[in-house]
């Protein structure tokens, strides 16, 4: 029988381009295997989070924090952004609920400063116009709405702070700056030095916590000071200097003149070579200060606060957030790049390319940022569409990110507007991108319940100061493993075997197991996580999981229970995965999720008979892609805000090899819904103690998602 199946296999037409089918999720009645809710139940004072041990903890029946019932959570998230933050009142519920079904238990509320509104029935803003901070009702009425949906729905809140507000000097009573210049975008990074500028934004941070009722609220599950900016960030991209001129360049002289004084003394003393880097961190530290403080007054210590993130400042934000209590990141896999006019959605471009594909670099500089002894966060990240291999972001993650044994994973973003029933993909939301969503549940799963383990052993980086203050002269901003490669000898891919953290110590040896990079196959010290970094692939064995993710081509690739082989003539990129619904070992389970996403295209405007976009060069480039513009648009490439229905997803002919104890197994494909299509019957035969699964052939039901079943 097996070589009955290679043989159909390999004389199949070979699959082309075109081969495609359409696909679409159905939020609202998700259902069956592909339902998680749950893992959730409504939050109550016991779900009180706060920090223990260098993790997030509930405070449990007891309400009290370090005791016996405190139990440890992590938390699986996605992004909120500008009006989405603020659904219609209709919708709070329905967008919690399924949020809900796909695993998530923590939405980060996201740019809610931005977009001050002239309008407030427009609600894209906690903000109006009027001299910040005006707080617009309506949107604050929306907010609480959604969090006492989300809150009924078991889903905390990240809230943020200071995000993209640009303050006005006629209408908020800073000063001017000189003539032919503004304030910058996001006010970065005045808003970080200059005094008005601070106390407005404590003012900001005391009344959004009392308008939304947040104090004790289970529903806050931690607030983020300041997103992607310090002015150790700022001094090393040289926005600092561009930013700081007029009356901010004379305030920022004045303060420096006092930290000097502070701290050489009044007179006259030699300034160390390093001497504006640690004023600068003196800065960011006293900023960060303020705004704890007043999030401290406005709800109480349990709180779990951070500062922005390690990838805008690198090494020296730990000293900088020394008062935080906890670290945060952002990445993004081949994010947009804008060659002309930024965030133009119809010239745009990208690589297409693969964390898998390029050594998972991206994870592993992740792993170098994370603070031993605080809880660690990534708060953004993404693979945006229309990027080929994007189905291997969310199980990839979660899968490294439980082995590292991080807090929290928050996808950037579920929606940026109320388009809640969008039904194409578009540039970086989740809703509507149908590549994403079929293994995003199984993705929370495996973060949220350690069905991946975490490392046996914890590698502790030491950063002492001189490494530090290194990264900040080189300019690595947040490339932290780099740095801590050039100054400790740390090989990156350690990683891949052990738990890392960075510390800021002094004179602890570092471990001499750490400068050696290892080779490939890398194997987690748990045995459940290997990467070939020659063959591009990463594979995951545990006992209720099984994934194979990259580009196996033509050849077998092998994942504990199960074996993969594309069929002849496929792109050679794979992102499966395979958990058991039933708590069982899965050579035992009988009940299984399968996900097999494509990647998808929406239909090209204008087009008739409709058919699929294309993904095509940018003009006078070998490799950067972006999609074919719509007729007419004279621009260089098609809206990465979508096109129109129906949604193209790629078919991935495949036959899938699971070693079982059971001797019987169906499997059914699953619909928009979750629910079950006809099951594939004679595509699925037994021998010598396996079930050979022919997936996503001819005259079958095409689908990215399987409910295997012991019938």
């Amino acid at each position: 029988m097996h070589r009955f199946l290679v043989a159909v296999l390999l004389a199949l037409p070979a699959l082309a381009e075109d081969r495609f089918y359409q696909f679409a999720v159905d939020q609202d009645r998700l259902g069956g295997a592909a339902d998680f809710s749950f893992l959730n139940r409504p939050l109550t004072p016991a779900d009180r989070l706060f920090v223990r041990d260098g993790h997030f903890h509930r405070v449990g029946r007891d309400l009290k924090p370090n005791t016996a019932d405190d139990e440890r959570v992590r938390l699986f998230g996605v992004n909120l952004c500008f009006g989405g933050n603020f659904p219609e009142e209709e919708n709070a519920g329905r967008i919690a609920k399924r949020l809900r079904r796909l695993g998530v238990n923590l939405v980060r509320l996201h740019h809610m400063d931005t977009s001050p509104d002239q309008d407030p029935q427009q609600a894209r803003s906690l903000l109006t116009t009027g001299p910040y901070p005006t707080f617009n009702p309506v949107s604050v009425a929306r907010l609480r709405r959604l969090l006492d949906a989300l809150k009924a729905e078991g889903i905390y809140v990240n809230v943020n702070l200071h995000v993209g507000y640009v303050f006005r000097p006629a209408v908020d009573g800073i000063p001017a700056p000189p003539e032919g210049q503004s304030i910058p975008i996001q006010s970065k990074p005045l808003h970080i030095f200059h005094p008005r500028m601070i106390d407005l934004q404590v003012d900001y941070t005391r009344q959004a916590i009392a308008a939304l009722k947040l104090k004790g609220d289970p529903v806050l599950g931690m607030v983020e000071i300041n997103n992607e900016t310090s002015l150790v960030e700022a001094h090393q991209r040289g926005n600092l200097e561009r930013a700081a001129t007029g009356e901010y360049k004379a305030e920022l002289e004045r303060q420096w003149q006092a930290w000097l004084r502070s701290r050489y003394g009044e007179g006259p003393s030699a300034k160390g070579p390093d001497d504006y880097w640690l004023f600068l961190v003196d800065r960011d530290r006293h900023y960060l200060r303020r705004m704890l403080e007043a999030v401290r007054q406005s709800t109480d210590a349990l709180v779990p606060v951070a500062g922005t993130q390690m990838g805008y400042g690198g090494l020296l934000n730990l000293d900088s957030h020394q008062d935080l209590d906890y670290q945060d990141n952002h990445f993004y896999i081949d994010h947009y790049n804008f060659p002309n006019l930024r965030w133009d959605a119809r010239d745009w471009r990208m690589r297409d390319s693969s964390a898998v594909g390029s050594g998972l670099a991206t994870y592993l500089n992740m792993a170098a940022t994370r603070e031993a002894g605080k809880p660690f966060t990534l708060s953004e990240y993404n693979q945006n569409w229309p990027n080929r291999q994007a189905a291997e972001i969310d199980p990839t993650l979660a899968a490294f990110a439980a082995f590292q044994d991080w807090d929290s994973i928050m996808h950037f973003a579920y929606e940026h507007g109320r388009n809640w029933d969008i039904r194409v993909p578009s540039g970086f939301n989740l809703n509507g991108d149908w590549t994403k969503i079929p293994n995003l549940g199984q993705s929370a799963w495996l973060f949220r319940t350690a069905a991946v383990r975490a490392g046996q052993t914890l590698v502790t980086l030491p950063a002492p100061l001189a490494a530090r203050l290194q990264a900040a002269r080189e300019k690595r901003i947040g490339n932290v493993a780099a740095a801590l490669n050039a100054s400790l000898g740390y090989q990156p891919e350690v990683a891949l075997l052990h738990r890392v953290a960075v510390q800021a110590i002094e004179a602890k040896p570092v471990p001499e197991a750490v400068k050696t990079s290892p080779a490939s196959p890398l194997r987690s010290d748990t045995g459940e996580l290997v990467y070939d970094r020659d063959q591009k692939l990463l594979m995951i064995s545990a006992p209720q999981v099984a994934g194979v993710f990259g580009f196996p081509g033509a050849r077998k690739a092998t994942a504990g229970v199960i074996d993969l082989e594309l069929a002849a003539g496929s792109r050679g990129f794979v992102a499966a995965l395979l958990t058991a619904l039933d708590s069982r070992p899965l050579r035992e389970s009988r009940r299984m999720l399968l996900s097999l996403p494509g990647y998808t295209l929406g239909t090209q405007p204008g087009s008739d008979p409709p058919r699929r976009q294309q993904l095509v060069l940018y003009p006078a480039a070998k490799d950067w892609w972006t999609l074919e513009p719509e007729p007419g648009s004279g621009k260089p490439s098609g809206s990465r805000n979508g096109g129109a229905p129906p949604v193209w997803m790629e078919r991935l002919e495949c036959v899938l090899t699971l070693r079982s104890a059971l001797n019987r197994l169906a499997v059914y494909p699953l619909d928009g819904a979750g629910q079950r299509l006809k099951p594939l019957g004679a595509a699925v035969q037994r021998a010598g103690g396996a079930f050979r699964i022919h997936l996503q052939a001819e005259g079958q039901d095409l689908a990215p998602w399987y409910e295997l079943v012991r019938p």
